[in-house]
């Protein structure tokens, strides 16, 4: 709203000194003699600035219409052998948005650039045709060219920002899905184990369902939190959004215990010497981590995982492995496996990789496990993950 009121209040003012301009060629009652005019002369000369200076407060919606009022008023003051220099002004400022505004003006910014530096020089032999048509096609010219230049420039930065936030669009997708598809996979999980253990009946099953279901209801909550924290992010009304620190990889471990709780019995491990790593990096890590388990979660109930965290001297490697699912889907009446891998979540993991300088694969193995192998490496300063 800030930007709108500055540009109106621009506009306005551009078109109040244009009228001020012209306002002094008015032949007014109350001049010396000689120098006013009557009732009809003061209409007349009124009428002409206004017609070639109130189209500016329009500029940029109608700047085609504004130069040709300016130019039609220059025309009547040139014919009426007037002074021409407030409708030239106003030539060049009205030049200037259709440069800047007008879709015409700014495929033709060049030509009629050409043109009216050619009219100028042309112009030279005589000085009235210089004052006429010389000073004015000049100034309609560079009027055109310096818009055209300007329209460049605010291309150019809106497009930087509308790929900023395409790039914060496809950040905030990354995380909906990470976050999400970890969260509701697990509480997946533990809900079938609730409905198994009813259905059974065996001894003890009530206070496994209670302790589950205790489970599903912290896993619910954890996911209502981060949707919270991203879906802040979108927020467009200027209110501060609470915002919770990015998961790291101190946090690995509750993402295990999240696993296991789940039903993949989850390894961990980590060897060399821990460095400090740049937030980007650190999520990033933790994300693909969190991904390749959900991975396991949802394609691989039963499987055994282990995860290893290795500090090497050019950078970080982790891993994700896990063994062949106890139970085996069928995606059909064929009996053929569900597919072992989310493409979303196998391109979000690879493209954390790479924003970070790294690299990922993704391998299925022969014994029908699968392994996750990320290479992260030191010293990039953490961008956005």
């Amino acid at each position: 709203m800030r930007a709108v009121a500055a540009r109106n209040g621009a506009d306005l003012l551009l078109a109040a000194v244009l009228l001020s301009w012209a306002s002094a060629d008015v032949p007014w009652p109350w001049r010396p003699p000689g120098h006013g005019g009557t009732g009809a002369a003061v209409c007349g000369f009124l009428a002409l600035a206004l017609v070639q200076s109130v189209p500016s407060i329009w500029r940029r919606r109608l700047p085609g219409t504004g130069l040709a009022l300016a130019l039609g008023a220059l025309a009547v003051r040139t014919a009426l052998g007037l002074h021409t220099v407030s409708a030239v002004a106003a030539v060049a400022a009205t030049g200037y948005a259709v440069g800047a505004y007008s879709a015409f003006g700014r495929r033709h910014a060049w030509p009629l650039f050409a043109a009216g530096a050619v009219a100028g020089l042309a112009a030279l032999a005589s000085y009235q045709v210089r004052m006429v048509i010389g000073m004015p096609g000049v100034l309609l010219a560079a009027g055109l060219l310096a818009g055209d230049a300007a329209a460049s420039r605010r291309l150019a930065a809106e497009a930087a920002v509308e790929a900023a936030q395409a790039a914060e669009r496809r950040r905030i997708a990354r995380e909906l899905h990470d976050v999400l598809a970890h969260q509701l996979s697990a509480i997946t999980i533990q809900a079938g184990a609730v409905r198994i253990a009813a259905g059974t009946g065996a001894a003890g099953s009530q206070g496994a369902a209670v302790e589950t279901l205790g489970t599903v209801e912290r896993l619910a909550r954890e996911a209502t939190v981060e949707l919270g924290h991203l879906l802040g992010v979108l927020r467009r009304d200027g209110e501060p959004a609470a915002r919770t620190p990015a998961p790291c990889l101190a946090e690995l471990p509750s993402l295990i215990a999240t696993a296991c709780d789940a039903g993949v019995e989850t390894g961990f491990a980590v060897t060399g010497a821990a460095r400090q790593l740049s937030p980007g990096t650190e999520l990033a890590a933790y994300r693909i981590v969190q991904e390749a388990l959900t991975n396991v979660i949802r394609h691989a109930p039963g499987a055994a995982a282990q995860v290893v965290l290795r500090y090497q001297p050019q950078g970080l490697d982790l891993s994700v492995v896990n063994g062949r699912p106890a139970t085996v889907f069928s995606s059909s009446s064929s009996g053929r496996r569900a597919p072992v891998t989310s493409r979303l979540g196998m391109t979000g993991m690879r493209e954390r990789a790479q924003l970070h300088g790294g690299s990922m694969t993704a391998t299925a193995l022969p014994d029908g496990g699968f392994a996750v192998h990320a290479h992260l490496p030191y010293g990039l300063p953490g961008g956005s993950a």
